[in-house]
């Protein structure tokens, strides 16, 4: 084991990132506590207790062979969907959704889980020579994997941690050898989706179909009729069906996404964790208000903030400053991660570390945005700092994984 542990392919300025984060996060929770009325002896204590657990298990994914890895992502895949289907059954609320599975005195998120689960299965189907996503026909298996567990979490509802799914298959796919044109083409139905939702103007979606419908036709020479006509059917049918998904969703759901376009129209009810979110980020200035000097935190103006809205509190107490430094640590996991799928001679792992940089960025952006006021809310926690067993652990694995991935860079 110690042998293993300084291993000169060791990447130690990971291991050392996310012990920083793991104390910011303890220690943002223990300042935030007292403003959400609730224990903050043991809320920051729980949490700590957690990190440290979390820490065990980034170690020990590291000492799990590669192949052994391989030849379990199926499985493991399939008993996370299975837990995911419990969850829906017999799952317990929290926070208005079915997102929590009682395992005797313990209690954890599936959906958490579920992205470790998906991420090595789709970088196991992608890795293999015959399922390499050349063409549209070879992305139906990548698609039923991530769309099968994204379905059920949404479901829940949990519509930030199903969008988490959505976001790790395109960087997947392209890394697995999907062009630029064809990625393109993929995306450009959820672009249509974005700008023909009811509370936008018509006119901006009919430009952005005007603008695909154009560039179908300047690489028509690389793709069929029956290509080119698909691509436009989708945006088309995605701009139909927006409209309808949006009356579909629940009403807090529908309140988070428009309040985030103007949250002052509803100042103390939907938008009022938006805009005290952003009066206390910035109420901290440069250097911030000093640790536990958080008096916007402190008085209770921020509800949740130990959770969704942590990022506030490291605004208004360590100030821009502090923030650029929790970011770039983050920012440092994910370079990390893409330099370990750069070097690494086995498909498997480089595909799978993509996905896996892709979750912390995609996390990083959406809570940050929401705690800015440019994203809408969507409960997504700020890796290793928001407070969660569930997602402190699911954080250290993945991280585990780049590890052990990192020390068997060689491997073939």
């Amino acid at each position: 084991m110690i042998k293993l542990l300084i291993d000169r392919n060791m990447d130690y300025g990971l291991i050392l990132s996310v012990c920083v984060l793991m104390a910011v996060g303890v220690l943002m929770i223990h300042s935030a506590s007292a403003g959400d009325n609730v224990d903050s002896a043991n809320i920051w204590q729980k949490q700590l207790v957690w990190s440290i657990m979390a820490f065990v298990v980034m170690i020990s994914v590291v000492f799990l062979p590669f192949k052994f890895l391989y030849s379990l992502s199926y499985i493991f895949y399939g008993v996370c969907l299975f837990l995911l289907i419990m969850t829906e059954i017999r799952g317990t609320m929290g926070g208005g959704s079915e997102r929590w599975l009682n395992f005797g005195p313990m209690r954890f998120q599936p959906s958490e889980f579920m992205k470790i689960a998906t991420i090595l299965a789709l970088a196991r189907w992608l890795s293999s020579k015959n399922n390499r996503p050349t063409s549209y026909k070879k992305l139906l298996v990548p698609s039923l994997i991530v769309f099968l567990p994204m379905a059920f979490i949404a479901k829940q509802p949990d519509l930030g941690t199903s969008l988490v799914f959505f976001a790790i298959i395109f960087p997947m796919l392209y890394w697995a050898g999907l062009d630029t044109v064809r990625l393109f083409f993929l995306v450009a139905p959820i672009l249509s989706a974005v700008f023909s939702a009811p509370f936008l103007p018509f006119s901006s979606w009919v430009w952005i179909v005007f603008m695909f419908v154009v560039l179908a036709i300047l690489y028509y020479s690389r793709y069929t009729l029956q290509g080119m006509i698909f691509n436009i059917g989708a945006n088309i049918f995605a701009g139909i069906a927006t409209p309808y998904a949006f009356g579909k969703l629940k009403p807090y759901q529908q309140k988070r996404i428009t309040t985030f376009i103007n949250p002052e129209a509803d100042p103390l009810d939907s938008g009022y964790q938006i805009i005290n979110a952003k009066i206390a980020l910035g109420s901290g200035g440069v250097f911030g208000k000093g640790l536990g000097e958080g008096r916007y935190t402190e008085l209770g103006f921020l509800p949740r903030s130990h959770t969704d809205f942590i990022f506030s509190v490291i605004g208004e107490e360590f100030g821009f400053v502090g923030s650029i430094f929790v970011l770039g640590v983050i920012f440092f996991l994910v370079y990390r991660g893409i330099v370990i799928a750069s070097v690494v001679k086995n498909p498997f792992m480089s595909i799978a570390a993509v996905g896996i940089s892709t979750v912390f960025i995609f996390h990083m952006f959406v809570n940050v945005g929401m705690v800015a006021g440019i994203m809408p809310v969507t409960g997504l926690p700020l890796p290793f700092i928001s407070y969660g067993g569930s997602s402190c652990m699911t954080s250290a694995a993945l991280i585990g994984l780049l590890l052990n991935f990192s020390i068997n860079r060689h491997e073939y």
